[in-house]
C-alpha cells in the first residue's frame, strides 16, 4: 500500500509514462480511500474494530495528497525577495502565509508578535576590513557586498554580509590565523606554540563548529577582533564550478550569521520570559550572550589577500591548511617585507529592538484536543533563503495544505495539531523561543511532540534524522512505508536506501539517527521544556563530502535556481522529506497509543553511560584518588531498563478501547522526556535543562550526551584546583543518576 501510494513525484526520464499512469491510479485510490473513510466515519462513528484500518487509510490519503509540484511552486513564491527578520518584507510574507493557511482550512491562524533585539549594518557606514601601513593609510579593503547572482541585480534591500550582534569598533593590530577557532585550535596556539592572542586580531575559517563558539573562544584568548572567512577547502566541492555554473560558493560570497552565545536564553534582553510590551528589559549593553569584540565575515578572494603575506610561525599541522594559494602561516603579523603593516576592522552595526511575527495555525483534535503535536519551521532568511529556510517552509506549506484538505472533507486528528512559521530564527532562535516562553506552562502540560522543519535539503544523497530516542522506532517504521527517491533504489523503501547509505555505528542493522544538538527551533522545546522532538532532511554523504554544510550557506547565492538546477530538479527529495515530516506529525497526532518506545530510550541511556564512563577511564588514577564512582549511574540505568521493559509489556496488554487506561499510559509516555529535565539547568547554562542531551559547550550545533559529566571532565587536568574539579564530576554523576532513576519511577504502574 505505502510503496505505491507514497510514490507521487514529478515524472522524469524513461519512467515518465509509467509515473503518469500510476499518478492517475493513485489519485483515484486516494479519493476512494477518502470517500470510503468518510462514509464509515459518518455512518458508524462508534465502531471500534475499524479504527486501525481507518487510521491507515487516512494516512495513505494524506501522504498521497502531497505533491512535488506544489512544493516547487511554494519555494519559488517564497524566494523572490529577501525576508530578513524585522523587515516589512518578512511581515508581508507572514501575512501571506497566514492568509493561505486560512484558505487551506485550518481552524485558526494567528500572527503572534514579540519585540526582540535584532542587529543590522549601518546603511551610512559600511563594515569592512583593511590592511593599513605604518601611517594608517588603507592599502587594501575587503568587499562591501557580494556580486549579485544572475537575474537578481535589481533586487533591493539585500543586506550585505555581516555578523549579527557584533560589537562596534575599529580595532587594529597584528593578524593571527587560528584555523577553525575551536577550543583545541586555541589550546594548540597557546599551550604548544606559545602564541599569545591578547591584543591581536584573529582570522578563523568557517566550518566544524558554530560561529558563535569561535567568537567566544577568540574573546577568551584576549583577541580584540575576529575575522571569519569561507575557505574553499570547506565551502567548495571538488570538481564543481562556483554558482551560477555549479553549486559551489563564488570567491566573492560570504556567510552571514549571528555570533551570539545565548545558550537557549532567547531574546538577549528578556532571558526566560516572552518579549512582550509589558516585559522588563535588560540594558542593551548587558544583554545575554552578546559578543564583546568586533566580528566580520569575508569571502575567500578577500581572505587570500589578507593571508598572503602572513609571517611568524608555520602552521603546526597539515590539517591547518585550506585550499587557498597561501602558506597558512600562523603569524602574528606579516612577513619581514610587510612587517609594518597591520589589519584594521571597521564595524558599525547597530543592535535595536524590532517587532517580529510568528504565524501559528491550529487544527483542533477530536478525542484529545488538550494534547498538542507541533510542526514548526522558520520563515526569515538572510537573503533569498533558497535552501535555508524556504526549502523547509515550502514543505511545511504543503503539509498544512494536505492536512487542511482532509479536514475540509470532514476528517480531524485525534489530537490537536499546531503549525508554526517562526520569525527571527537566524538571530538566535528568537521567534520560537519567545513563543515557547509565553506558552511554557501550557506546553509543559500538553505538549506531545515537536517536529522541526528548517531546510529540507543540504544535499541529495540520503535522509538525515536527529531525534529523541523515543521516536527511533516510529522513524524506522514510517520510512519503511515511504518509497525511496534515490536512483538505484526504485521499488525499495526509504528505509532501505537510508540504511544502505548511512548505517548506524551504535546499533546493529538500522540506519543512523543523530543526537539533537541545537542551532534550530527545536531547542527550546527539547532542551528547556523536555518535549519529545525530531527533525529530518535530505543530506549529503558526510563520509565523502567533507566541505561544511552546503557551499552557498547564508550567502546571496541561496536562490530558487540553485535548488531547481542542482540540488533537486524534480523536487522528489523535497516530497520525501514532506512525507517523513508530515507522516511523523500524522502518527503522533492520530495514533491511539502514542508511537513512543521507552525501551529505545533505555538502550540509548545505557550506551551514553558507557561512553562517558569510558571517557573517565582516561583518568584512572584520579578516579581512585578522589573516590569517583559511576556505580549509582549504572544502577539507575539498569533500573530504568527494567522498568521500560515492564512498561512496554503492560502497554501491549492494554485494551485500546479503554480510553482512560490509554490516556494514562499515553501521559506516562508523553511526560517521560519531561522527566529528564533538571529545573536548575546545567552549570552556567540554566536554559539547557535536559540531563541526557545538550548542545556541546564547544559547538552549539553538536549534541552531547550526559553533558554535565562531560563538561566537568573536559580539560580537567588543566584546572587549577583538582580537588574542586573532581568534586564537580562527582556532583554531576549524582545528578545524572538521580535523574535517570526519577525517570524510571514515572514509568512504573500507577498505584
Amino acid at each position: 500500500m505505502w510503496t505505491s501510494l507514497g510514490a507521487v513525484t514529478e515524472p522524469s526520464g524513461p519512467r515518465a509514462a509509467s509515473g503518469r499512469f500510476w499518478a492517475v491510479v493513485l489519485g483515484a485510490a486516494a479519493g476512494l480511500f477518502l470517500l470510503g473513510f468518510l462514509i464509515g466515519w459518518f455512518a458508524k462513528p462508534t465502531e471500534k474494530k475499524t479504527s486501525v484500518s481507518l487510521h491507515e487509510d487516512m494516512k495513505a490519503a494524506f501522504m498521497a495528497e502531497m505533491k512535488a509540484e506544489n512544493i516547487k511552486q511554494f519555494l519559488y513564491n517564497f524566494t523572490q525577495l529577501p525576508h530578513l527578520a524585522g523587515t516589512k518584507k518578512n511581515l508581508h510574507l507572514a501575512q501571506q502565509v497566514q492568509a493561505e493557511w486560512k484558505e487551506f482550512g485550518l481552524d485558526s491562524v494567528q500572527l503572534v508578535h514579540y519585540d526582540v533585539l535584532l542587529s543590522y549594518p549601518d546603511d551610512t557606514k559600511p563594515n569592512y576590513i583593511s590592511i593599513i601601513d605604518e601611517h594608517g593609510n588603507e592599502i587594501f579593503n575587503t568587499s562591501l557586498s557580494e556580486p549579485p547572482p544572475p537575474g537578481y541585480e535589481a533586487v533591493r534591500d539585500v543586506v550585505p554580509p555581516y555578523s549579527a550582534f557584533s560589537a562596534q569598533g575599529m580595532p587594529e593590530g597584528e593578524l593571527v590565523y587560528v584555523n577553525y577557532g575551536r577550543t583545541e585550535d586555541f589550546f594548540k596556539l597557546e599551550r604548544e606554540m606559545k602564541i599569545n592572542c591578547t591584543g591581536k586580531i584573529v582570522i578563523a575559517r568557517y566550518g566544524k563548529i558554530f560561529r558563535g563558539n569561535k567568537v567566544k573562544n577568540a574573546e577568551l584568548a584576549g583577541a580584540k577582533g575576529i575575522i571569519l572567512y569561507s575557505d574553499p577547502a570547506d565551502y567548495c566541492a571538488p570538481g564543481v564550478d562556483p554558482y551560477p555554473n555549479g553549486w559551489n560558493l563564488p570567491g566573492g560570497g560570504a556567510q552571514r550569521g549571528n555570533v551570539l552565545n545565548l545558550n537557549g536564553a532567547g531574546d538577549p534582553l528578556t532571558p526566560g520570559y516572552p518579549a512582550k510590551e509589558y516585559t522588563y528589559r535588560l540594558d542593551k549593553a548587558s544583554g545575554v550572550g552578546l559578543p564583546k569584540i568586533p566580528v566580520h565575515p569575508i569571502g575567500y578572494h578577500d581572505a587570500e589577500l589578507l593571508l598572503r603575506n602572513m609571517g611568524g610561525h608555520t602552521s603546526p599541522h597539515s590539517s591547518w591548511k585550506g585550499n587557498l594559494n597561501v602558506s597558512y602561516n600562523v603569524g602574528p603579523g606579516f612577513t619581514a617585507n610587510y612587517s609594518t603593516r597591520r589589519v584594521k576592522m571597521h564595524i558599525h552595526s547597530n543592535n535595536e529592538v524590532r517587532r517580529i511575527y510568528n504565524v501559528i495555525g491550529t487544527i483542533r483534535g477530536t478525542v484529545e484536543p488538550d494534547r498538542y503535536v507541533i510542526l514548526g519551521g522558520h520563515r526569515d532568511s538572510w537573503v533569498f533563503g533558497g535552501i535555508d529556510p524556504q526549502s523547509g517552509a515550502a514543505v511545511v506549506h504543503e503539509i498544512v495544505r494536505s492536512f487542511g484538505k482532509l479536514k475540509m472533507k470532514g476528517w480531524r486528528p485525534r489530537r490537536t495539531v499546531m503549525f508554526a512559521s517562526w520569525d527571527a530564527e537566524e538571530f538566535g532562535l528568537l521567534g520560537s523561543t519567545e513563543w515557547a516562553e509565553e506558552n511554557a506552562k501550557v506546553l509543559q502540560a500538553r505538549g506531545v511532540a515537536y517536529i522541526n522543519a528548517d531546510s529540507s535539503i543540504e544535499g541529495n544523497y540520503t535522509l538525515r534524522v536527529d531525534c529523541t530516542p523515543l521516536m527511533y522506532r516510529l522513524v524506522y517504521s514510517l520510512t519503511k512505508e515511504i518509497p525511496s527517491p534515490d536512483e538505484g533504489f526504485e521499488g525499495k523503501s526509504l528505509y532501505e536506501s537510508w540504511y544502505k547509505k548511512n548505517p548506524s555505528k551504535e546499533y546493529k542493522e538500522v540506519p543512523r539517527i543523530n543526537k539533537l544538538g541545537s542551532g534550530n527551533d527545536f531547542e527550546v522545546f527539547f532542551q528547556r521544556l523536555g518535549i519529545a522532538s525530531g527533525r529530518a532532511r535530505y543530506s549529503k554523504n558526510w563520509d565523502v563530502e567533507k566541505y561544511s554544510s552546503y557551499p552557498v550557506y547564508h550567502s546571496v547565492y541561496e536562490t530558487y535556481e540553485i535548488v531547481e538546477r542542482f540540488y533537486d530538479p524534480t523536487f522528489k527529495n523535497h516530497l520525501t522529506v514532506a512525507q517523513v515530516r508530515g507522516g511523523l506529525v500524522f502518527e503522533l497526532a492520530n495514533s491511539v497509543v502514542l508511537p513512543f518506545d521507552c525501551r529505545d530510550y533505555a538502550s540509548a541511556v545505557s550506551n551514553y553511560a558507557h561512553i562517558i564512563y569510558n571517557l573517565s577511564r582516561n583518568y584512572e588514577e584520579d578516579l581512585a584518588t578522589y573516590n569517583v564512582s559511576f556505580d549509582a549511574l549504572f544502577s539507575a540505568v539498569k533500573n530504568f531498563t527494567e522498568v521500560a521493559a515492564s512498561f512496554h509489556h503492560r502497554l501491549q496488554q492494554t485494551d485500546i478501547n479503554n480510553l482512560l487506561a490509554v490516556r494514562s499510559l499515553n501521559d506516562q509516555l508523553m511526560f517521560l522526556e519531561r522527566a529528564f529535565i533538571d529545573p536548575l539547568g546545567l552549570p552556567g547554562r540554566p536554559f539547557y535543562r535536559h540531563v541526557i542531551f545538550a548542545p556541546s559547550s564547544h559547538n552549539k550545533y553538536a549534541g552531547e550526551s550526559f553533558p554535565g559529566i562531560y563538561d566537568a571532565l573536559f580539560d580537567i587536568k588543566n584546572k587549577a584546583d583538582q580537588h574542586e574539579a573532581w568534586k564537580e564530576v562527582k556532583r554531576q554523576i549524582s545528578i545524572a543518576a538521580f535523574t535517570v532513576q526519577a525517570a524510571a519511577e514515572t514509568l512504573k504502574e500507577v498505584a
